[in-house]
């Protein structure tokens, strides 16, 4: 019997739908099995979409484009029929978990938290009330935002940390993506250390940068996948569809924003019942438009780097998401400073980092309506750069709490390196990217208007 409930929540949960779990419980994935497959051309490409016709599989990746590795789940009475298709087809394939529903326990917050640590995952609350006590500990420092509230009412914390007047600002956001649960353990860490680290490099970021966080940006699936559904990716607000499971809900928020909504994204970004619906429209949400309201709510040209925290890859991803032909103008300084994050994120534990536009290195392929191609495109802030944390998926969004610390460090060590980087480009001393092409141009405009003056005065 516990087998037949896991398939069927399998199933619901593959649609987007409301999960119902057993009891008071959550949805469980005993034995279940995580499937690492190799896509080597179309035709395996297009047989791949088509094993949830058959199968009640588990796409744990957008299914994009040929050479490529997804992840898929699938409940254990029908591992040998998605084995026996992928043997048939000729994909490669191996098995990266063996048990998802224990990896999920091991991951799960301590029943009772006494106060923020890290050695372990943790919920709302927790990472809320350690917000707030950052607050209460850093008066002078910190100043707290409620920026907003989510579909089904949780309110949208943020902090402003500053240290001494004019000074510019870097903007990191975590949780986007409910089922990324490193993402806010890592942000917690870092600015943790930020804080209370007497670390020359630390104490620096801290006096010269202002820094703007906001530790979850969807709190209501991020509630969700703690007391439902651990493997809930979206937001809460039902669609407006339903299928034969019933309504469904929630919209991939990082598919949302509404720059180049739509242009060119995955498959299934249309899908109301799909983990990575875009939306009816762009900007369509409360969290995205609380978000976009409170950025803008800061000066022009204050916020000179914007940084959202995702899992998983290994991945520094640079505008744009959209094409893999077209480039910001400042796109080779953006890549000197993603290489300075790389190369000193790799010294200690020595993960590697690629980096590049979202739409040349992703792992998930094309990407539109993300926050951080909003925050170039539209608000113009000359550096964004989305850090896909560990790991490259031999554990995916269930990444063990014990490797926590060591991803706070290798990212605290690759935002010294990027910040330092930015420094010597000049990005938080210039209006705008730093340019060649401008600097020609106002030395043009400079002559001429000496010419012109010269002329007049004749």
């Amino acid at each position: 019997m516990r087998r037949v409930l896991c398939v069927v929540l399998l199933v619901v949960g593959l649609l987007g739908c409301s999960v119902a779990a057993a009891g008071p419980g959550m949805a469980r994935y005993d034995d279940f099995k995580v499937y690492k497959i190799y896509i080597k051309d179309e035709q395996q490409l297009s047989q791949l979409k088509k094993f949830k016709d058959i199968l009640p599989i588990r796409y744990l990746n957008e299914i994009t484009s040929a050479n490529q590795n997804y992840d898929v789940t699938i409940d254990p009475v029908n591992q040998a029929k998605l084995e026996e298709q992928m043997k048939y087809y000729e994909m490669e394939y191996r098995v990266t978990i063996e048990d998802l529903q224990s990896v999920i326990e091991d991951s799960l917050p301590k029943a009772r938290s006494t106060g923020m640590t890290w050695d372990s995952f943790h919920n709302l609350d927790d990472i809320y009330n350690f917000v707030d006590n950052l607050t209460m500990s850093f008066p002078n420092l910190i100043t707290p935002f409620t920026f907003g509230y989510s579909y089904e009412g949780r309110p949208m914390k943020a902090v402003k940390i500053s240290y001494k007047p004019n000074n510019k600002a870097i903007f990191i956001e975590s949780q986007m993506h409910a089922i990324e649960w490193i993402s806010s353990a890592t942000s917690t860490c870092f600015f943790n250390k930020l804080l209370n680290s007497q670390d020359k490099n630390m104490r620096q970021l801290l006096m010269n940068y202002d820094w703007i966080y906001v530790p979850i940006m969807n709190p209501d699936g991020f509630v969700y996948t703690h007391t439902v559904e651990r493997l809930w990716r979206k937001n809460r607000k039902p669609t407006g569809f339903s299928n034969s499971s019933g309504i469904c809900y929630g919209t991939d928020l990082n598919r949302n924003f509404g720059y180049e909504w739509g242009a060119l994204s995955a498959w299934n970004f249309n899908e109301p019942c799909d983990h990575w619906y875009g939306g009816a429209k762009p900007d369509s949400e409360p969290e995205v438009l609380n978000l976009q309201a409170f950025i803008n709510s800061f000066p022009e040209d204050y916020i000179r780097m914007y940084v959202p925290l995702h899992s998983y890859g290994n991945l520094i991803l640079l505008p744009y998401g959209h094409t893999s032909d077209i480039f910001p103008p400042n796109y080779d300084q953006m890549m000197r400073i993603a290489k300075a994050f790389a190369d000193a994120a790799k010294v200690k534990y020595g993960t590697v980092f690629k980096y590049g536009s979202t739409g040349t290195i992703n792992l998930s392929g094309y990407v539109s309506g993300a926050s951080k191609d909003w925050a170039y495109g539209v608000k113009k802030i000359p550096y964004t750069g989305t850090i896909e944390l560990r790991d490259y998926g031999e554990y995916g969004f269930f990444l063990p709490p014990n490797q926590i610390k060591e991803v706070c460090e290798e990212v605290t060590d690759g935002i010294i390196a990027m910040v330092a980087a930015a420094e010597k480009e000049e990005l938080f001393r210039n209006s705008g990217p730093k340019n060649l092409t401008s600097i020609v141009n106002v030395m043009m405009l400079l002559c001429l208007l000496k010419f012109l003056t010269k002329f007049l005065l004749k």
